[in-house]
């Protein structure tokens, strides 16, 4: 049976290399690219874990990101790939077809088909083809880990049909669809559905010299999404010959580091909530089907058809064809409603560009803040607010992403007629436009997800002109806990030390000031006189510090409560920035609820935090600290088979960065769990002790530096 396995796998490892060597000859303008060349390449494993990759050129280092995260993410990773290619049916069966439904509505595959050649720059085409070499070479390697053999080999089409569908996602445009689908947009006389992505967030903070105790320049970054999964952060440092030397973090399966530092300038980047979306409901002709109104003429909509291959069996060897119908207009992809014979066109800047991975590719280039700016007006990010910082001592934020420049007399707050041109919008909002802060007086700037204009000192906040309203511009007005809370340390001394700017990042506290605080204020003044029953936790509440520190009883109780009164409402994390009011009598509900989980599971409400709120991967489980919304948030889901909490969101990863005249002096970088996603990996779960005390793991740009404390070196082969 061994020796057949072997053989197997052989066949594939040959087959696949000459489909390889096929793509490989295929792709390019008129010269194929080079075959790289494995031995050209250096590996250097630290002893975290963490990749530092070193090689002559950008395609070769490119070739050696794709093999070390798929050692560490490949399971994760190459989900991407079967999206774009519209596998996931095949992968994952009914669940999976929905993706490739999406996919296929969004037109990813046709609209790279369309610009590949005209709109990518040769020497992004280079890296990218060094990247697929690198991934299809681990796939033949490792023919086991391929969950889809026939989705290999993988083009560099296909990576950049895979950006094209996660900025697709990430502006929630699947919610769009499935509504449209769904016949939601068929009666929206109480509300119109609208999607902002609950539970995500980041900080970023920057300070210059005048605001340091060193007279040096920081930088923060922080991003907060999921703790595991493709939305996970995966580090890696990129060193070439050819100008490329930058450390960072990225998204499982990214060709580029999405965020990071490199060896003049670095940047981290926020979630922004602005209205990247808009549903169009057509007008159609009472008898000619498919036809519909636009500026007093019919137009036929285009037909788009497609089989979803669905796979119906564990083995994957029963794969059943569903054909689905899509509709294209001038608006774009066009839905018909699974409820009556409406028909919604969904318009959204993601699917009109093909350019993300290359500009991340130059912001991770980028020598200096002209340079930079270069390379973020490429626009082909769809959202994400910037933190910048660079040893010239400049800082900036920027309401960064790709802003539809919209007719400011027309309501676009819910269904928009689809039948003028006056609401078919073409152009987006240059960057230069959006609101931002630039080298301010005061000395930083920073966002926690909070409103874009409120970046800064009161005083020194600097905001671009905007083309349209400020609501368009602003989803989730206002600040939340974290802003609070920042803005009052901030403001609380003059300078900063490294060790000042560490303490207000792992800061835990809730603030008893701003929206939030003002929404939870009436719990904590609930009277014992009124409650007596409640008398012990009303007093545990009103004595608190407002520390969500592991050996605190209090946020036992608070947590408990607020994520009653949160899934009673169907609120998210838009409430900490919008506020939320609850009676009196639904607070001290609540609590008691509370109080009688506490003593069924632990026979006291006087139960840590960390007893509760825990951080788990593999054979560890730890006591965690942290809560919503605080500068070092943990946002948990119910454990199974235990009255515990474990984290799936929350602060995912940690770089602090200074700045001389000569460049980057410090660097530091903190995992909350471990680079690696897999589970046989010593660097699964190996940073989570650090994480546990704050304690960073310093980095070095230096390639002398990743060979003294090299863990393991080798070629990626």
């Amino acid at each position: 049976m061994l020796i057949v396995m072997k053989k197997k796998y052989l066949l594939f490892t040959v087959l696949a290399i000459i489909s390889i060597n096929k793509v490989l000859q295929a792709e390019g303008n008129s010269e194929p690219f080079p075959k790289i060349d494995p031995e050209n390449i250096t590996i250097v494993r630290d002893s975290f874990g963490i990749p530092h990759i070193f090689a002559k050129t950008d395609a070769e280092v490119a070739y050696g990101l794709a093999w070390v995260n798929a050692e560490d993410a490949f399971d994760v990773s190459q989900d991407l790939i079967y999206a774009a290619k519209g596998y996931m049916g095949r992968k994952d069966g009914i669940s999976g077809a929905k993706t490739d439904f999406f996919v296929h509505a969004i037109a990813a595959r046709e609209l790279v088909e369309q610009k590949f050649d005209t709109d990518l720059s040769p020497e992004f085409k280079k890296y990218l083809n060094g990247f697929v070499q690198g991934l299809n070479a681990y796939a033949a390697a490792h023919p086991e880990e391929v969950k889809i053999k026939s989705a290999f080999p993988v083009t560099s089409k296909d990576v950049v049909a895979a950006y094209v569908v996660v900025m697709s996602a990430l502006s929630w445009v699947q919610n769009n669809v499935g509504d449209a689908v769904g016949g939601k947009y068929d009666n929206i006389a109480l509300e119109f559905p609208k999607h902002l992505m609950p539970n995500v967030g980041s900080n970023a903070f920057a300070l210059n010299s005048t605001k340091t105790v060193d007279g040096k320049t920081y930088l923060c970054i922080n991003p907060h999404l999921q703790m595991d999964g493709q939305f996970s952060f995966y580090e890696a440092h990129l060193q070439s010959e050819e100008g490329l030397n930058i450390a960072g973090c990225m998204f499982q399966g990214s060709s580029s580091l999405a965020m990071g530092v490199n060896e003049n300038l670095g940047w981290g980047m926020t979630w922004n909530t602005f209205d990247k979306v808009d549903v169009f409901k057509l007008k159609m002709h009472a008898k000619k089907k498919l036809e519909y109104e636009f500026d007093g003429k019919w137009e036929k909509l285009q037909k788009r058809p497609v089989w979803l291959k669905v796979n119906l069996s564990k083995k994957g060897k029963f794969v059943l064809p569903v054909k689905k119908m899509t509709y294209w207009s001038k608006y774009g992809l066009t839905i018909k409603s699974g409820k009556s014979d409406n028909y919604y066109s969904i318009r959204f800047p993601a699917n009109t560009t093909v350019k993300t991975g290359e500009q991340l590719y130059k912001m991770n280039k980028a020598k200096n803040y002209s340079e930079y700016w270069d390379a973020i007006r490429t626009h082909a990010i769809t959202l994400f607010n910037i933190v910048y910082a660079d040893k010239e001592d400049n800082i900036f934020y920027l309401h960064h992403g790709m802003m539809p420049e919209r007719d400011t007399t027309i309501d676009w707050s819910g269904l928009i007629a689809g039948n003028t041109s006056s609401t078919l919008w073409t152009k987006l909002i240059p960057l230069d436009s959006m609101p931002k802060t630039i080298n301010p007086d005061c000395g930083y700037v920073f966002n926690t997800n909070n409103t874009p204009f409120h970046a800064s000192s009161v005083e020194c906040s600097e905001n671009g002109y905007c083309y349209t309203s400020r609501r368009l511009m602003d989803e989730r007005p206002g600040d939340n806990n974290r802003a609070q809370r920042f803005t009052e340390i901030i403001s609380s001394k003059d300078k900063f030390s490294l060790n000042d700017i560490k303490s207000l990042k792992f800061d835990v506290t809730i603030s008893t000031q701003g929206t939030f605080a003002n929404s939870v204020k009436p719990l904590f003044e609930l009277s014992k006189e009124k409650y007596p029953h409640l008398a012990e936790a009303i007093d545990i509440l009103q004595t608190w510090n407002r520390k969500a520190d592991i050996t605190e009883y209090a946020p036992s109780l608070f947590g408990l409560v607020l994520k009653e009164v949160f899934e009673k409402n169907h609120w998210d994390d838009a409430n900490f920035v919008t506020g939320f009011s609850a009676t009196e009598e639904e607070w001290a509900h609540h609590l008691a609820n509370a109080c009688d989980s506490l003593r069924t599971h632990f026979g006291t409400i006087r139960v840590e935090w960390g007893t509760i709120n825990r951080l788990v991967r593999g054979n560890k489980d730890m006591p965690l600290r942290g809560f919503a919304d605080v500068l070092s948030p943990s946002y948990p889901s119910r454990m199974k088979g235990r009255f515990a909490f474990r984290a799936k969101h929350g602060d995912t990863y940690t770089m602090f960065a200074s700045f001389g005249k000569n460049g980057v002096e410090q660097l530091q970088a903190l995992q909350p769990i471990g680079n690696s996603l897999n589970p046989n990996s010593p660097h699964y779960n190996d940073q989570m002790e650090l994480f546990s005390r704050q304690q960073m793991r310093q980095v070095s740009l230096k390639k002398e530096d990743a060979l003294k404390g090299a863990l393991n070196t080798y070629h990626p082969k």
